[in-house]
């Protein structure tokens, strides 16, 4: 039982995984305690007082950062592969993160508002701007070459690349899916222009690894090659993935908040209608009932 965990103390300089898959399918214990004990508590203390579809996000997010961050996943982004390490980043970004949030309620955060420092604290890093330059600025320096090789090189840093990432992903998408009225949120009709600056981050990236010389991390020019991918494909294909891949979410997302933005307008203007029709119906069936209950009105006419 105890050789599915490891704590290793490098990554891509350690010894490269040869089991099935080019994975040792090692478990590293601080990953599968850690994410046992966040669910396990989070079902522990929402048992009575969250609804079902918020529960179901949270331990779907959980099980993406498992995905994201055990293996096969994690060994052929520490050993192999950048594509690899691409999509890990994008699964603690874009989908661990939002399910994490939608996952979490209202109640549960409300105890830093009771304080005035967290309180504070809370709403500055949550105001979209903030929220928007902090997640991005993080995302790009962990993809600056000499800090990137860092991370691969080094447990600690790794662990620190991927907390900062999911951490301020968190803070990224609370705009949209914060559940704490008191912080601030986008209304329904900047959703989609917020989702567009998104793209434009990550694109950058994308752009710049998927046209750079091949080799742009060293770490990645000595490795061994799996599944035929070559050195140059397998960066034009991470730098794609962060671009096109990417966009493509986001444009998904542009355009489902704009059809749920009109959706709610078009509501919106026929209770508008149908409640001026009822006004005027009202008034009509008030003039009738005066005309009727006023005998010289009737003789008069």
């Amino acid at each position: 039982m105890l050789a599915l965990f490891r704590f290793p103390p490098l990554h891509a300089g350690g010894v490269d995984p040869t089991g099935w898959l080019w994975s040792d399918w090692n478990v590293e214990p601080t990953i599968a305690i850690g994410l046992l004990a966040l669910v396990s508590g989070y079902l522990f203390v929402t048992r009575r007082m969250t609804v079902g579809s918020q529960k179901a996000s949270f331990i779907a997010g959980a099980v993406v950062l498992f995905v994201a961050l055990g293996p096969p996943l994690d060994d052929w982004s520490d050993h192999y592969l950048l594509l690899a390490h691409m999509a890990q980043h994008l699964l603690l970004v874009m989908l661990a993160a939002p399910l994490l949030l939608y996952g979490t309620p209202a109640w549960l955060l409300e105890p830093l508002t009771r304080n005035r420092v967290t309180d504070r604290i809370g709403y500055w890093l949550t105001r979209p701007v903030v929220a928007f330059g902090l997640a991005n600025a993080v995302f790009v320096l962990w993809h600056v070459p000499v800090l990137y090789e860092m991370a691969l090189r080094s447990q600690p840093i790794h662990v620190l690349e991927h907390g900062t990432m999911l951490a301020t992903a968190l803070l990224a998408w609370w705009p949209i899916l914060g559940p704490l009225p008191r912080w601030p949120r986008l209304a329904l009709p900047l959703h989609s222009l917020y989702f567009f600056a998104m793209t434009v981050p990550g694109s950058a990236i994308g752009a710049f690894i998927t046209f750079a010389d091949p080799g742009l991390y060293q770490p990645y020019d000595t490795a061994q090659r799996i599944f035929g991918i070559d050195l140059a494909t397998d960066q034009q294909l991470a730098g794609l993935l962060m671009w096109v891949a990417v966009s493509a979410i986001y444009l998904l997302l542009i355009t489902f908040s704009f059809f749920r933005w009109a959706s709610r307008e078009e509501a919106a203007d026929k209770a508008q209608e149908t409640e001026q029709e009822a006004v005027r119906l009202q008034r009509a069936q008030a003039a009738v009932a005066a005309v009727a209950a006023d005998p010289g009105v009737r003789a008069t006419r």
